[in-house]
This record gives structure tokens, C-alpha cells and sequence, in this order.
């Protein structure tokens, strides 16, 4: 700001300067008796070149005032992103909200009715799908396919609530076997449900893989280690926080009086990967 008012008081103070020094010859020659310092043409000629220096004067005054204003805009937009960025950034500390799993992770076969429904509507949105497998053939031959549902309860630690959690990908670890699942569709949420029996929410994710894959078995408790959760979680406000948890499970693991597989949690940990920012989707439409 300094810079840009120093550029323009310098030249406008010269032509200052040159316009009154000229007026003071010219009144001094053509005013005063006796006093003939300048012969007629040479008054006329010192009127046009004082006429043309006032144009020249305004002209450059313009561009002064022009470039002046472009830099008072563009120093007004930097203050103003500036200051949204700000504002952001207190609404994103003020409305974050992040999960922590606690208790244990049950593991089960699908919900009959899930199944039929899915059957019916081929809406893969809450589905999660062994990787390697392909959607198409799920569609045309669902009776190869076996579908899982995993619970996991978990508490808010940031925040209020919680609006809705996407998965990324989930990885369940067994021995020396890792088995992936990745979502069916870009829209992909888990689903949050409310344990009237616990009086606490539970995160619920659907899982598709081929039968024969080794993967679950119902009649025996399968031995899984750790399941590795790569998701990103949106406050009700939009506030989306990325990373990825660790969930490690205490052997040997029990069966749920439901016929569900149970695997208490003996060590979680969560890891922001990235800042918190605002999403520009409206995840619920």
C-alpha cells in the first residue's frame, strides 16, 4: 500500500511542479508593464504546451487512480479470502466429529430379509464386496455369493453426532490371510443403528464374498487378529474427517448367544490421515 502511493504521488507532484512553474512565467511576461520577457507566438505556443501538459497530467492522474483501484480490489479480495478461510476454519474446529470403536466386533450372517431386498433391488449402496469379485456376477448369480453383516459399537469422542461414516475399504486380517472388501458403489455408507438392548450405537457394514473362500465359517469360530478400517466421517454440519483405525482382538474369541461370532477389542487406535474440510456434496441426497 505504501509502494502503490508513493508511484503516484511522485510523478503527480512533478507535474505540479513543471504546470506552476510555466503559469508563473507566463503571468509574470504577459501581466507586468515593461516587463517583456516573452514575445506574443511564444505565449501562445507556452498556452498549448501548458494545455497539453493538463491533458497529459490527467491522463496519467487517470491511470493512477485506475491501477490504484486494481490494487485496492485485489488487496480487498485477499483480505476477504482470507477472512473466509478463517471462518472456515472455525466452523470446521467447531463441528468436527470423530468415532472411537469400543467393546467388541460381532460377526454374523446377513439378515434374510437384506438378502431379499437386495435381490429385489440390486441396490448394492450399503454393501461392501470382497475384492477380486465381480458386481455383474453377483447380480446374475447371487447363489454363489454369501453376505455378512459386521457390528461394531463405538462412541463419539469429537463432536456431538455424527452424521454418516463411508468406508474406503476394510481389511480383516486371519493368520497369514488378509481379505479385503472395498464398496460397491462411490455412495457407499455404513449403516448406524441404535442397540435398544445396549442403549448405545453400533457402526453395521455388509459384506458380499464368494462361498467356498474360507473366509467365515458358521460352524466354528473364525480366528481373525485385526480388521483395518480406512473410512471418513461426516458431522451432521458436513465436516469430513479422513483416516483409518486399527482394531486388534483378543484370542480365543467366543460365539454370541445369537450365533454370531464375537471378538472383543483389546487395543484400538484411529489416525487422521489430512486435515478436516468441508465437503461440497450433499452425502444424504
Amino acid at each position: 500500500m505504501v509502494n502503490s502511493s508513493m508511484s503516484i504521488k511522485i510523478p503527480l507532484y512533478f507535474m505540479i511542479l513543471v504546470v506552476a512553474t510555466v503559469l508563473v512565467l507566463f503571468t509574470v511576461s504577459a501581466f507586468i508593464p515593461g516587463l517583456e520577457m516573452i514575445e506574443t507566438p511564444t505565449a501562445r505556443l507556452l498556452g498549448n504546451i501548458i494545455a497539453l501538459g493538463a491533458m497529459i497530467q490527467s491522463a496519467i492522474f487517470s491511470l493512477l487512480l485506475i491501477r490504484q483501484s486494481e490494487v485496492n480490489r485485489k488487496n480487498s479480495e485477499v483480505t476477504n479470502a482470507r477472512s473466509e478461510t478463517f471462518r472456515n476454519f472455525q466452523f470446521i474446529a467447531a463441528n468436527r466429529a470423530t468415532i472411537e470403536f469400543v467393546d467388541h466386533m460381532s460377526l454374523n450372517r446377513a439378515s434374510i430379509r437384506y438378502v431379499n431386498r437386495l435381490k429385489k433391488d440390486l441396490d448394492f449402496r450399503f454393501f461392501l464386496l470382497h475384492n477380486g469379485s465381480v458386481l455383474d456376477d453377483v447380480k446374475e448369480n447371487f447363489q454363489n455369493y454369501s453376505f455378512l453383516t459386521v457390528k461394531i459399537p463405538f462412541k463419539i469422542v469429537v463432536g456431538d453426532e455424527i452424521g454418516a461414516v463411508k468406508f474406503i475399504n476394510l481389511m480383516l486380517d486371519r493368520e497369514d490371510e488378509t481379505h479385503k472388501f472395498v464398496p460397491c458403489s462411490e455412495d457407499y455408507q455404513g449403516l448406524i443403528i441404535w442397540n435398544e438392548t445396549k442403549k448405545r450405537q453400533e457402526l453395521s457394514v455388509n459384506l458380499i464374498l464368494p462361498k467356498g473362500s474360507g473366509f467365515y465359517n458358521e460352524e466354528t469360530v473364525t480366528p481373525f487378529s485385526r480388521i483395518k478400517i480406512f473410512m471418513s466421517m461426516h458431522s451432521t454440519l458436513g465436516v469430513v474427517v479422513k483416516g483409518w483405525t486399527d482394531l486388534y482382538f483378543t484370542n480365543p474369541q467366543r460365539r454370541d448367544s445369537d450365533g454370531a461370532n464375537k471378538y472383543l477389542i483389546s487395543s484400538s487406535r484411529f489416525r487422521i490421515s489430512g486435515l478436516p474440510e468441508l465437503e461440497n456434496v450433499d452425502i444424504f441426497s
